[in-house]
């Protein structure tokens, strides 16, 4: 240990002096260009001048594009755009990089998409069109073409989304059809999930509708830390890589890319303040209001922590992208969950041995059998529903209906075994046949045709 008795004062102040100074002077220049005093100063204490800032963040945009070598020159990129600010600093560097001043600009063909989620905000119409028109004279200023679409078109099939112009009205059909989906879940974290899934699902057959080969989104380094510390939460732990990735390729025709998944909140606070961008939309978590979702309870545990300790938000963002999960290479995509798209990890032989096994059986042995049962055989009921291919939801051998093929029907046995772990809990409380989105029971009932048909066709084949 040091003792003060050990320190000897030689009276060299000359000396101390000026390495003081030239510490001072240090931490008071740009860290790039060394000539410049700090404009900006981060949270990880690295401070720039305001032109390294902007070429600094400009490179880091433009490198993420290229190390992945997934983008090429006539590739047209839906952009999703809610409104936000991390959004609108996205169509900026888009725009910055499609510049003739830029060097090696950006070639390819950017659309911008606008998702009215307005329903399940509890906004009215007139609030909406008020939003939608703001961010119509944005994308405008910008200028990308524009285009909008309600989120209760998730509800129709993929061939009939409605799909508009931005400066065009929208149809606020199926809205009470949503409404009543969400208001069967159990919570609010439930209601969350379930709206992440379907806004994800809306926006890759909004870029097939499109003629989109790849979707744009403006996650950002707090967002993915956020959103993998409440998917390990919600039982999504074997795909945070597929979340923290660059790209996210679940589908095998669309390709979910994360341009700022590099950039901290703090980067893009300071290139938005340097530009004067205002966004549309404000950011709906607040680290001061009480959490009623565990993804709400996640971003405030997450926000809280990364401002005491600077290298929370890298840490979890890097931890996650190194998980993946065992891959089974025999697996075809038809065994994917209809909702998320991911892998089934619910789907296990009678002798593996799983957590999911394990979480079944202590569920099984802890909970009264008697009363799992259903009592709907008993009142002669069926507990089972038929589709009908015409317009009508549920047919359930209605008379006036002249659907009456037996294949059609489907129990939720057949639905849960569709389903991923963590889907599963989002219905663990409510009808899954009448809860579920229909567009993705007819899903269900494709597959099960599906193996019902190799199954006939198994002993003829060579």
């Amino acid at each position: 240990m040091c003792s003060l008795n050990d320190c000897v004062y030689n009276g060299n102040n000359d000396e101390i002096n000026k390495n003081s100074r030239d510490l001072l002077t240090k931490t008071t220049l740009c860290r790039k260009c060394k000539c410049e005093d700090i404009d900006v100063l981060l949270v990880s204490q690295s401070g720039y001048c305001k032109t390294c800032f902007l070429i600094i963040t400009n490179h880091k945009f433009r490198a993420s594009l290229g190390k992945s070598k997934i983008i090429h020159h006539g590739d047209s990129i839906l952009v999703d755009h809610p409104g936000k600010l991390n959004s609108t600093v996205l169509l900026h560097l888009i725009k910055s990089g499609m510049s003739e001043s830029a060097h090696k600009k950006l070639i390819f063909k950017t659309i911008v998409l606008y998702i009215d989620d307005g329903a399940t905000m509890g906004r009215t119409i007139d609030e909406r069109n008020i939003l939608q028109r703001k961010i119509a004279k944005e994308i405008k200023d910008f200028g990308f073409n524009g285009y909008v679409v309600s989120l209760n078109q998730v509800l129709s099939e993929e061939d009939a989304l409605d799909i508009k112009p931005i400066d065009q009205d929208v149809y606020h059909e199926h809205e009470d059809r949503l409404r009543a989906i969400l208001d069967n879940l159990p919570d609010n974290t439930s209601r969350t999930d379930l709206l992440n899934q379907l806004r994800r699902r809306l926006l890759v057959s909004a870029a097939r509708k499109l003629s989109c080969n790849k979707v744009f989104v403006a996650d950002s380094a707090m967002d993915i830390a956020t959103k993998a510390l409440g998917d390990i939460c919600l039982g999504r732990g074997a795909q945070l890589s597929t979340l923290a990735n660059f790209c996210d390729a679940r589908c095998a025709d669309i390709k979910i890319l994360k341009p700022l998944r590099n950039f901290t909140q703090q980067e893009l606070i300071y290139y938005s303040e340097h530009y004067e961008i205002k966004s549309v939309k404000l950011r709906e978590f607040n680290v001061t209001t009480p959490a009623t979702s565990i993804q709400a309870l996640a971003h405030n545990f997450t926000a809280g922590l990364e401002s005491q300790f600077s290298g929370t938000v890298s840490t979890i963002f890097r931890t996650a992208e190194k998980i993946s999960p065992r891959i089974n290479a025999q697996q075809n995509a038809e065994d994917n969950c209809v909702l998320c798209d991911a892998r089934l990890d619910a789907t296990s032989s009678n002798d593996e041995v799983s957590a999911v096994r394990a979480i079944e059986v202590s569920r099984l042995v802890s909970s009264n059998i008697e009363t799992r049962t259903p009592s709907n055989k008993e009142n002669g009921e069926s507990n089972s529903t038929i589709l009908c291919s015409d317009d009508k939801i549920y047919c359930n051998d209605n008379t006036e209906c002249d659907c009456k093929n037996s294949k059609r029907k489907i129990t939720p046995e057949d639905v849960w075994r569709y389903l991923c772990y963590s889907c599963r809990l989002i219905f663990r409380n409510s009808e899954i046949l009448n809860t579920l989105p229909v567009p993705l029971l007819f899903t269900v009932q494709q597959r099960l045709a599906l193996k019902n048909m190799r199954e006939e066709i198994n002993d003829f084949l060579l």
